[in-house]
């Protein structure tokens, strides 16, 4: 990415600038300068989270644990990076941290306008911590120079950074959502018509039986309602019909399901529940016959989601979970010793492997989960609205099913696969990378215990 960088146009020159720039200061004078900045760099770093935090949205997305306990530690490494003691930075990893702490910036949807504020009274800041330190003052007009420029030029890539995230991530969702429309949309308009039938049936059965309200599952909790929210919101996206299903399942939820339960004109209920679900069945009609279908997306192999669109599902799902205060888990499977396969029985064989295990977890999960082919024999899966613990008795069953599942890779030839599960929960960190590392992290453990196991992350 540093390359694709400094060959832009508008970026050529910029490392000579740099280096120009680096070679004004005197050892002694950099030194001085590093001090000043490490001195500094614990309340200049508290005050730009602090700011961030004054906005109402951002305060959510940056809690008060994690700006304390991880991003300031972060803010006040980077000003030393920037300013160290001994010798100038060297002008690729600038570019190329700087690059990186703007995609995160966009990953995590952090608004740029309030982060060029912060910046901004950021640097102001030194340039007044600078002045409090009383240097001779041909050596404060050089300072103050230097550590002017060096943010800019270090905030400009910055922004680079975060441009070239903005426009990737753009056109992952606008691919991912062609991609949604491209599904068997008969055979998804079926499941969805079942998947709200069972869950009427299972309302009757429960009035009739009496079972009580506590035993009646929401129609948004249900298999459909996971469904219309983690996919069928992106299938549809800005058709008028879906608000309509939205308000028309809500309003069962809120009103019509809790006056079953008082027990209240129970056949007016029923009938007033009935026409809601034919109400929702029609505009869910109307969506499908309105979504157009285009090809593409799968895996061709494993039949999973492709990776890329990991980023624009993750990111979706880990904004959703803390809007909503919902769960959200990574699962990491890794097959074991799955280049021995490839080695004994050929690629052929070690295709049939794959794709029998692939099968094995997109039958496991639920619809409105997430599988994803994250690379070589490695899943990716997202269980929404799933815990950690809920999510460890899934790993288990997976696990149990693909070990005593016999795969036949060629004729005459059996062999049974193992695998090895990381799971980790959305703990409220915005960048889902940091997700996925901790899931990649907690698989990385499975493989050192011995493989065929799980381990969850701490």
């Amino acid at each position: 990415m540093p390359d694709q960088f400094l060959h832009d146009r508008d970026n050529i020159g910029l490392e000579a600038e740099w280096d120009t720039l680096q070679d004004s200061l005197s050892g002694p004078l950099r030194r001085r300068l590093a001090e000043i900045v490490r001195a500094e760099a614990p309340h200049l770093a508290r005050q730009f989270y602090s700011i961030l935090q004054n906005d109402e949205d951002l305060s959510a997305m940056l809690p008060d644990e994690l700006v304390r306990n991880r991003l300031v530690h972060t803010l006040k490494q980077w000003l030393l990076d920037l300013f160290p003691e001994d010798q100038a930075p060297d002008f690729l990893e600038m570019v190329e941290k700087q690059l990186r702490v703007g995609s995160v910036h966009a990953r995590i949807n952090l608004p740029v306008q309030h982060v060029n504020r912060a910046w901004r009274m950021l640097a102001e800041d030194l340039q007044l911590r600078i002045l409090k330190a009383a240097p001779p003052p041909e050596d404060l007009k050089l300072m103050l120079r230097v550590s002017a420029s060096t943010l800019n030029i270090a905030f400009e890539t910055m922004t680079a950074g975060y441009a070239r995230e903005t426009t990737r991530s753009a056109r992952s969702e606008e691919a991912y959502r062609l991609f949604s429309l491209g599904q068997n949309l008969t055979q998804e308009r079926e499941a969805q018509r079942a998947a709200i039938a069972e869950w009427t049936q299972t309302i009757l059965f429960s009035v009739a039986a009496d079972y009580g309200e506590d035993q009646r599952t929401p129609l948004w909790e249900s298999e459909f309602g996971l469904w219309l929210i983690h996919r069928g919101g992106i299938i549809f996206e800005g058709m008028a019909e879906l608000d309509h299903v939205k308000a028309a399942i809500s309003e069962i939820d809120s009103r019509i399901l809790p006056a079953l339960h008082r027990g209240r004109d129970i056949h007016g209920g029923l009938a007033l529940l009935q026409a809601k679900v034919n109400e929702i069945k029609s505009l869910l009609g109307e969506c499908f016959n309105a979504a157009t279908r285009i090809e593409g997306g799968h895996d061709p192999q494993t039949r999973m989601l492709n990776r890329r669109f990991m980023d624009t599902v993750l990111t979706r799902e880990i904004g959703y979970s803390r809007k909503m205060r919902k769960k959200l888990t990574v699962m990491m499977i890794d097959l074991d010793h799955f280049k021995q396969i490839n080695d004994r029985f050929g690629h052929a064989g070690g295709d049939i492997a794959l794709q029998k295990c692939a099968k094995l977890v997109l039958d496991m999960i639920r619809i409105g989960d997430f599988a994803f082919r994250y690379g070589g024999e490695e899943f990716l899966i997202a269980l929404v609205e799933t815990g950690e613990e809920e999510a460890m008795t899934l790993a288990e069953r997976l696990r149990t099913k693909i070990a005593n599942t016999s795969i036949e890779v060629s004729e005459g030839k059996n062999i049974n696969i193992t695998a090895s599960i990381g799971i980790a929960e959305f703990k409220g960190h915005p960048d889902y990378m940091q997700l996925v590392k901790s899931a990649d992290e907690a698989l990385y453990g499975a493989k050192q215990n011995g493989r065929n196991c799980i381990i969850a992350s701490a």
